[in-house]
C-alpha cells in the first residue's frame, strides 16, 4: 500500500488556493428526464476533500457530477431540478467525463498540451513542462510529434487527462478515469493524483484506484439518497448484498421459493468464490498485458490507418472484456 498522505498539509495547501467554499449542495434534487435520481441531498465538498463516489448503475453518479459542473460553468445560474448548488468563487473545475474529448486531428500531441499551458505546478514545489508531463503519461519524445488523429482510443484518453491536469485546476471530477488506460499509465496517474492538493471526486469501478486516490467514500444505492460509508468499499459491498437479499425476499412467490430453497453459502462455496476471484485477477492481468501490446502495435503502425483501425477494434473488445471481468469480480467479492 502507498504511504498515507499528509492530509493536514494537503488541506492547508488546498485551502489557500480554494478558500473555504468549494461546492455546497442544499436540498438538491437531480433528474434525468422525468426520472428522479436524487432527492433532497444536502452535502458539502470542502477544500482538500478527496471523495470516491460508488453506486449501482443508473443511481445518478454521473448526473450528480454534471449538475455540479453545470452550476460551476454557469456561475450558479444553471441549477438542478430542485434545491441549490453553491460554488466557491475561486473554484477552477476540470471535469473528465466518460466521453473522449474531440481535438483537432492535425495537432501534434505536444502541441495539444502546450495549447493549454507550457508548464504546470503539481504542488509541493513540483513543476513540470508540457513535454515532461507528456513523458510521465507515456508519450515519449517521438510520440509527442504524433498527430492526434493517429492516436488510439486509450492514447486519446490519456491525452484528455493530461490536458485537464495541465490547466492547473483546483477541483477535479473524474468519471471512470481508468477506462482504456494501460497499467503503466494508471500507476503514473495514481502517483500524480496522490500528491495533488485540490478537491476531487472520483467515480470508478476500480476498487484499488478509489482506495489509492481518495480518503472518503460516498454511495448512491438507487434510493435517491447520498450516504457516507465510514468503512469504504467493504461497507458498500455489504450494503449491496443486503439490498439484493431484501429484493429477493420481497420478490414474487416463485422467486421467493427458489431463494428459500437455496442453502446458505458453505465454506466450499466461499473457497470456490475466492478461487474464481484469483482466476479473474489473472485474467485481468492478461487483458492489461494485451492492451499494452496493442498500444505499442498501434504506435508502430501509426501511418497504416487500416491496421490502426483493426487494432483499435481489438482494443475496444478488450475494454468490454475487462468491464465484464471487473463486474464479475465485484459480484464474487461479495460471496467471498
Amino acid at each position: 500500500m502507498p504511504p498515507p498522505r499528509d492530509s493536514s498539509e494537503l488541506m492547508k495547501f488546498a485551502s489557500s488556493r480554494l478558500g473555504k467554499t468549494v461546492f455546497d449542495l442544499e436540498d438538491v434534487t437531480v433528474q434525468a428526464g422525468p426520472k428522479v435520481l436524487l432527492k433532497h441531498v444536502t452535502w458539502q465538498l470542502g477544500p482538500g476533500d478527496r471523495i470516491g463516489l460508488v453506486g449501482v448503475n443508473g443511481a445518478g453518479k454521473t448526473s450528480l457530477l454534471r449538475a455540479m459542473a453545470e452550476a460551476a460553468r454557469s456561475e450558479g445560474e444553471q441549477q438542478p431540478a430542485g434545491g441549490q448548488v453553491r460554488v466557491g468563487r475561486t473554484v477552477k473545475l476540470a471535469y473528465l467525463s466518460q466521453e473522449v474529448a474531440e481535438l483537432d486531428p492535425d495537432w501534434r500531441v505536444l502541441e495539444a498540451v502546450q495549447r493549454v499551458r507550457e508548464r504546470v505546478d503539481l504542488g509541493k514545489g513540483r513543476e513540470m513542462t508540457a513535454g515532461q508531463l507528456c513523458e510521465t503519461f507515456g508519450f515519449g519524445k517521438e510520440k509527442q510529434w504524433t498527430p492526434v488523429g493517429d492516436l488510439s482510443g486509450g492514447e486519446r484518453r490519456r491525452l484528455q487527462l493530461l490536458r485537464l491536469l495541465m490547466d492547473e485546476p483546483n477541483v477535479l471530477f473524474l468519471d471512470e478515469p481508468t477506462n482504456d488506460l494501460d497499467i503503466e499509465t494508471l500507476t503514473q496517474l495514481e502517483d500524480v493524483l496522490d500528491g495533488w492538493p485540490g478537491s476531487m471526486i472520483v467515480i470508478s469501478h476500480d476498487r484499488f484506484f478509489v482506495e489509492r486516490t481518495t480518503d472518503r467514500v460516498f454511495a448512491l444505492l438507487g434510493d435517491g439518497a447520498l450516504r457516507m460509508l465510514p468503512r469504504g468499499i467493504d461497507e458498500y459491498l455489504e450494503r449491496r448484498q443486503r439490498m439484493e437479499e431484501a429484493a429477493a425476499a420481497n420478490s414474487p412467490a416463485p422467486a421467493a421459493r427458489t431463494a428459500a430453497e437455496t442453502p446458505e453459502k458453505s465454506a466450499a462455496d466461499v473457497r470456490a468464490a475466492k478461487k474464481e476471484l484469483q482466476k479473474i485477477e489473472r485474467q485481468l492481468d492478461k487483458v492489461s498485458e494485451k492492451e499494452t501490446k496493442l498500444h505499442a502495435q498501434i504506435a508502430d503502425n501509426a501511418t497504416d490507418f487500416a491496421k490502426v483501425a483493426e487494432l483499435d477494434a481489438e482494443l475496444r473488445a478488450l475494454a468490454g472484456q475487462r468491464d465484464e471481468l471487473e463486474l464479475r469480480w465485484l459480484e464474487l467479492a461479495e460471496d467471498a
